[in-house]
Formats: structure tokens, sequence, C-alpha cells
């Protein structure tokens, strides 16, 4: 038995070893070593920098800030009073700004804790606003969520050092 159990740690070991370039690193990556504070994302996307091809007519840019809306979610159940739509943000390299929901009735959902699994919530599952801070040598993206309790149109605040821009995103209609 010990001798199988060492064989299958050494193959999993040259296994893993393999695909990371001959190298384990047992220090936490910079995903895992950020702790996040309520309503801040920090330094994001290390999987995905950058928005889809073709996506470039529904994309909001304010200074260092884009957001990309996409297609209200069915109500999750009867009875729910509240559906979402997922929102894509993304930061410049070295960017910081705030990004705060004007429209009553909406809030916005980018804390992954609070993420569910029945796509179930309440605008208290929201905040009102989220502070995002960009990666200082790339592009930072972040997927979360506009929760609404009607509005597929949010008027949203974009502050960024001393300016202070009003956008709109519209949730995406299925065709």
């Amino acid at each position: 038995m010990r001798r199988t159990t060492l064989a299958t740690a050494a193959l999993l070991l040259s296994g893993c070893t393999a695909a990371t370039g001959g190298t384990l690193s047992t220090t936490p990556t910079t995903a895992a070593a950020v702790r996040e504070p309520p309503g801040q994302r920090i330094c994001a996307g290390a999987n995905q920098q950058d928005f889809d091809p073709g996506l470039g007519s529904r994309i909001v840019t304010s200074g260092p800030a884009a957001l990309l809306a996409f297609v209200l979610a069915q109500r999750p159940s009867p009875t729910a009073t509240v559906r979402s739509f997922k929102l894509a943000v993304r930061a410049e390299p070295g960017a910081d700004f705030t990004v705060t929901t004007g429209t009553s009735g909406t809030a916005l959902l980018f804390d992954r804790a609070r993420y569910r699994a029945d796509n179930t919530y309440t605008l208290a599952d929201g905040a009102p606003s989220y502070r995002f801070t960009g990666c200082p040598d790339r592009r930072a993206l972040w997927v979360g969520s506009i929760l609404t309790t009607g509005p597929a149109t949010v008027s949203l605040t974009i502050r960024y050092g001393a300016a202070v821009r009003e956008i709109t995103v519209t949730a995406y209609e299925r065709r």
C-alpha cells in the first residue's frame, strides 16, 4: 500500500512539474495572496485581460474604465423579485476608479463570496458601489452582475481622480 501511495505521489508530482515548466512554486499566486476589502476588487484578469472580440459596439468607456453589459437573466423562480445581468469591468494598467449605481432598484455584485448557484438574489446581496484597482503592468478584467428589480438600463457614475463621469449601460437583448 505504501509503495502504491509513494508511486502515485511521484507520478502526480512529475505531472505537476511538467505542467509548470519544471518548477513548482510554494509561494501563493498574486490572486490568492491578495485579500480584497469589501466593496473593492484588486488586480484581476490573469486568464483574460480584455473583452472577447466582436463586442466592441457594446463597450462603454469612461477614462480608464470600460464596461460591457450582457443579457438580462431569466427570473430564477416565479417568486423572485430580483434578476441580474452580467457586467464586465476592464481597467487600464494602474487605474483606480469607483463605479456607483444611480438607478433605484439596482445594486452591483462583484463579491465572489456572495455568488449563488441558483442565481436567486436580493438587492442586499449587492452594494451601491465598488472600487476597482487595476494591475500595475497590464489590463485587469472583472465579471460581476447588476442586480435589478426591473430596470434593464442603469445609470452608473465612474469616479477616477478628480473626474466624475455619468454613463449608462443596458442589458443586451436576446434575439
